[in-house]
């Protein structure tokens, strides 16, 4: 089995945003989209990350909070990766630092796409599923 790149799975198609943007225009974006996340970037580097999660839990403080833009609910530091990294690196950074979503960036800090957790589980399912199968058509007694 040859070694997996970042690159191999990656959405180039990331929605994003401004710092300035509303949030109810983030909301509109994930729906629009279908993406539980928008990637907040400045001059096309990413800041920060806005999840469906994110917007729940800020209505708990602010019940209305179409009064605020992205930049209002930018917490804490933004973790990034590289597209040659290997996919069990990138999965060991978001489990180190409790995220599901991995911004990819290029040599000057440029998104270039985004891998999720989500990706990771169902490429590694099919690798366990092609072993699978392999162990199964070895082994009459399965």
């Amino acid at each position: 089995m040859k070694p997996i790149r970042v690159n191999e799975i990656i959405t180039e198609d990331v929605v994003t945003a401004e710092r300035d943007t509303p949030v109810r225009t983030v909301v509109a974006q994930m729906a629009e989209n279908d993406v539980g996340s928008v990637v907040v970037v400045e001059d096309d580097r990413p800041i920060g990350i806005i999840t469906d999660r994110t917007v729940a839990l800020a209505l708990e403080e602010k019940p209305d909070i179409t009064e605020l833009t992205a930049d209002d609910l930018l917490h804490g530091d933004v973790f990034t990766a590289d597209p040659s990294m290997n996919i069990f690196d990138a999965i060991q950074v978001m489990s180190d630092e409790g995220i599901r979503r991995l911004p990819i960036v290029d040599d000057n800090g440029a998104l270039r796409g985004i891998v999720t957790l989500d990706d990771t589980l169902v490429l590694l399912g099919g690798v366990v599923s092609e072993v699978s199968d392999t162990v199964q058509s070895q082994s009459p007694n399965l």
